[in-house]
């Protein structure tokens, strides 16, 4: 097996990735992080589904003459493949079946309900993306080092690639990231042969959950390296309160267990070079800040000022501790001690609660039911305090980007919130946001009254912006990060 940097070859399995298709941060990993490992390695290829979006929206595909047939159940189900070349190291494939993606508007629900098929089509993917890798090792007459997955969609392939010939001479090294625990990918156990596995792997000790197939074991028991997306997230998923019922499992692979903080791209996200907003700012010159402000002010028909703008930006649902923010913004409007902006969707009884409170305080609460862009890069300019309440994250991207931007986040102390934010109230030399411990309004409460405390002292606060837009959490710390836990397994395995 390489390990030189020079020669090793990495293929990463995915369910979506930006900007081909994207529903979620997942996207957001596997369009950036495999651009910055190519910094450092030969040759990388992403494999995802062919989606409809995908082929309607990027007609130069290529396509590959190489057809495969994967039985599932009792029926052939026939593949083709397509690529995109992103640079001179980097092939996206795309694994193309008319009936599982090509016909579908949506990825993995269709109102509010999974497929119906969805383990046939993911059983699909895994399969076809194995059949396609040996036919791209063949032609290259070079095996791939490493076999990174991604999430319960592609945990299969740790399974899989153990059964094959081909790979069990190869010996890839096989990665798995989980990005959240919640999603495990249970299927009713009447599913079973669908898999395509020994009837020996449905047992507590393997995919077997309560009397269903868990996928996202697949992932966990079959691979060399584990991963998660931040490192105190790491260490929740191994308790019983933040384990989602795999907690002794992950447990167990604590030596292989690696937590990764995930990078954003700053190409995309820094007030410097923004296009989207009415000012673009810096560290050393802030003076474009307040433009934003007003601008954002304007565009949701809030009263001018110098109030303190408080934003969220986020998918309404109880995970994002939403129910806390109803709870105390009360208490800040009727002191007229803030205003509050919102953009995002998802629950439709959280809907209907925000766009209430929007109407009750007219002047002082925009909200927009919806997720749009270029308005994201427009709340993180413009607003003053981000609001993070989340009852669990795994990683977060938008404490990332509002310290970027100079919007002090206000975070509850988990997952990669806990990893990305120093707490000002505990240490104000280091300090960059505000966070709470325990998850209730009180103490949300609390912080968002110690953060407008400081924020009446201009001096003070500007220091704390400052602080913030200097770090960097940008891939390429990641990526290095990923490298050398690679090259230190693939060591280990001789």
């Amino acid at each position: 097996m390489a390990i030189g940097d020079e020669t090793m070859k990495i293929a990463v399995f995915a369910s979506e990735m930006d900007p081909f298709i994207k529903t979620g941060g997942l996207a957001d990993v596997i369009g950036s992080l495999p651009l910055e490992l190519a910094n450092f390695i030969d040759y990388i290829a992403v494999f995802i589904p062919l989606y409809r979006d995908i082929k309607a929206n990027y007609q130069y595909l290529k396509e590959i003459p190489f057809e495969f047939s994967i039985k599932i159940g009792s029926l052939n189900h026939k593949g083709n493949l397509f690529y995109i070349p992103l640079n001179n190291k980097i092939e996206v494939f795309f694994i193309d079946n008319y009936h599982f993606f090509g016909i579908r508007t949506d990825l993995y629900v269709k109102d509010g309900k999974d497929y119906r098929d969805n383990l046939q089509r993911f059983v699909f993917f895994c399969k076809g993306s194995l059949e396609a890798l040996m036919y791209l090792s063949q032609q290259s007459h070079q095996p791939f080092d490493i076999l990174h997955t991604h999430d319960w969609q592609t945990a299969l392939i740790n399974i899989y690639s153990r059964e094959m010939d081909y790979f069990v001479q190869t010996n890839p090294l096989r990665v798995y990231t989980i990005h959240n625990l919640n999603y495990q990918g249970k299927f009713p156990q009447s599913q079973f042969n669908f898999l395509g596995i020994n009837r020996s792997y449905f047992t507590p000790g393997k995919l077997e959950f309560w009397g269903k197939i868990n996928l996202m074991k697949a992932g966990i028991l079959y691979s060399d390296i584990l991963t998660t997306v931040s490192p105190t997230y790491a260490k929740e998923i191994q308790t019983e309160k933040f384990g989602a019922g795999l907690n002794t499992f992950i447990k167990k692979r604590e030596a292989n267990l690696h937590g990764i903080l995930n990078g954003v791209d700053y190409s995309q996200w820094n007030p410097k070079t923004d296009p989207f907003i009415a000012q673009n700012y810096s560290a050393s010159d802030l003076n474009g800040k307040s433009i934003c402000k007003s601008a954002l002010q304007s565009s949701f028909s809030l009263s001018p000022g110098s109030k303190p703008l408080l934003a969220v930006i986020s998918r309404l649902d109880w995970q994002k501790g939403m129910e806390l923010i109803l709870e105390v913004l009360p208490y800040f409007l009727k002191n007229e001690l803030a205003q509050f902006i919102l953009v995002g969707s998802g629950d439709p009884k959280l809907e209907k609660e925000f766009s209430k409170f929007a109407l009750q305080n007219r002047g002082n609460v925009g909200v927009k039911i919806a997720f749009n862009n270029t308005l994201a890069h427009q709340v993180e300019a413009g607003a003053d305090i981000f609001l993070m309440p989340s009852r669990y994250e795994p990683c977060g991207l938008n404490d990332k980007y509002s310290l970027k931007y100079g919007t002090v986040p206000i975070v509850h102390k988990t997952g990669g919130l806990a990893d990305s934010v120093i707490d000002y109230i505990k240490d104000p030399q280091k300090g960059t946001g505000f966070c709470f411990q325990e998850y209730n309004s009180k103490s949300f409460q609390e912080a968002i009254k110690s953060a407008l405390k400081v924020f009446q002292s201009l001096p003070e606060w500007r220091q704390l912006m400052k602080r913030g837009m200097d770090l960097d959490f940008s891939w390429r710390k990641a990526s290095k990060q990923y490298l050398e836990i690679y090259k230190q397994q693939m060591i280990n395995n001789g």
